[in-house]
């Protein structure tokens, strides 16, 4: 018998891996650690923010997921002033989007990326690239 289905997920896409994210930031590395971001933790920053801006909300959530390599905060809510007043726009921009993006599905899709190509270049035509 192969299990409940809620424990296979929790299993494969449960919220207790670490992930590293790395960020480049003015041509200096940036990384930080989080675990994978849950909707319960989105739903809470967005409470938090107080505000329909997302930027504002991003803002709640990387002060809530970064961490540093022993697992503590890389940031407080007493952060939040200065990376929304004193850090230029697309620099936290690039950090809020680290948060986001799902590194295994980007993996997925440059690998199927390049297998198309591949197979473009395969039927005789020329790969763009």
């Amino acid at each position: 018998m192969p299990g409940r289905a809620i424990d296979r997920l929790l299993k494969v896409a449960g919220n207790t891996r670490k992930i590293q994210k790395q960020v480049l930031i003015k041509g200096e590395e940036f990384s930080f650690w989080m675990t994978p971001l849950t909707i319960a933790e989105q739903r809470a920053a967005e409470k938090q923010s107080r505000s329909d801006d997302v930027t504002d909300t991003g803002i709640q959530l990387l002060i809530k997921k970064a961490k540093d390599d022993n697992d503590q905060p890389l940031f407080t809510p007493a952060d939040a002033p200065t990376l929304r007043n004193a850090i230029e726009r697309a620099e936290v921009e690039k950090l809020l989007l680290a948060l986001l993006v799902n590194d295994e599905e980007e993996e997925e899709q440059q690998e199927l990326d390049m297998k198309s190509a591949d197979e473009t270049v395969g039927k005789g035509k020329r790969s763009v690239g």
